[in-house]
């Protein structure tokens, strides 16, 4: 059946199908990036207010899980995040991510390397 709306999957490791409503996390530091997401998710985020929301997910998932890999200010190697909207597909620049970042570590209290 066609609809005009995107639909969202979650896959257990089983195989297991699931049709989420609105948002979902997975892998080990679900717990953590998934109560990040379901306080600050409301309908309608625009694009920034999303990517800042994701970027705090991961964040906090990194801070809580030891196998969930943060961002590397040092390095300058961050998660993957990407937009997708009905014009596509798109990832967020890392020159982005490192603002975001440095702006989440700040909040944090924790010195930012730049």
């Amino acid at each position: 059946m066609r609809r005009s709306v995107g639909r969202l999957w979650d896959y257990d490791m089983l195989g297991g199908r699931y049709e989420e409503r609105e948002f979902v996390a997975t892998g080990s530091g679900s717990l953590h990036a998934g109560t990040v997401v379901k306080v600050g998710f409301r309908p309608g985020l625009d694009r920034s207010a999303a990517v800042e929301l994701a970027a705090r997910a991961l964040w906090e998932a990194a801070e809580a899980d030891s196998a969930t890999g943060g961002p590397d200010m040092i390095r300058g190697i961050f998660p993957i995040v990407a937009t997708i909207t009905a014009q596509g597909w798109a990832t967020v620049s890392d020159d982005e991510l490192a603002e975001r970042y440095r702006s989440i570590i700040e909040q944090a209290g924790q010195v930012v390397e730049r």
